[in-house]
Parts: C-alpha cells; structure tokens; sequence
C-alpha cells in the first residue's frame, strides 16, 4: 500500500511541478530524511491534496493562500509555480494577493508580489 502511495503523491506533485522536477524534489527531501520524504509525499500529497471535495486547482490557491499569510517565501515560489502549471493565471495569483492584503496586511501582500515577480519574469 505504501508504494500505491507514493506511486500517487509522485503523480500529484507531477501535475504540479512536472514528473522530473516532482521526483528531483522527493529525492532531496530523502536525502535529508527518508521517512521525512516519504510523510510528505504519502500523506500530504497522496492522502490530502487528491481528497474528493476540492479541485486541484482550489487546493492550490488554498495552499498559496496559507503560505502567503505565514509569510513562507520560498515555498510559496514553489506553490506558484505548480499553481501556474496548473493553469491557475497570473491575474487569478494576482486578485490572490490583493485580497489577502486585507486579511494577512501590506507586508504580507508585498513579500508576496515580490515572489510573483520572481516566478512570472522572464529568466
């Protein structure tokens, strides 16, 4: 059962992030820790994210969201980039943001601009 979930964390986290860049990431999570990588992958991924009730898409303005208002940069870089993957547009991250300036404050939307700059630039 246990490889079924991570066979399915691995296919969520591909619709997000692409299958290389979704394994790259539970390897490195494994190369810190491998019941750490494998927690994340099964239950979070796996077992949270393919739960009926929400679409993919909702799940993933949800999780940009929460981390915007606990001000976790990078892993909301990341999650704006799966949210992108995910057909989620710019302007649907943007109208994001701005409605979480009301709730999270100014800084929090700020910080948040500056990763969507980040992520949605051109390299």
């Amino acid at each position: 059962m246990a490889n079924d979930l991570q066979e399915k964390g691995l296919k969520l986290r591909a619709q997000l992030w692409g299958d290389q860049a979704a394994r790259e990431r539970h390897e490195n999570f494994k190369g810190f820790d491998e019941d750490f990588a494998n927690f994340v992958n099964e239950e979070v991924f796996a077992k949270i994210w393919t739960r009926p009730g929400l679409p993919i898409k909702t799940r993933s303005m949800i999780t940009m969201a929460a981390l915007m208002v606990l001000a976790r940069g990078p892993e909301l870089r990341t999650h704006m980039r799966g949210a992108l993957n995910l057909g989620i547009t710019p302007a649907e991250i943007k109208e994001l943001i701005i409605h979480l300036s009301q709730y999270g404050g100014v800084p929090t939307a700020v910080e948040a601009i500056r990763a969507f700059k980040e992520v949605t630039s051109p390299d």
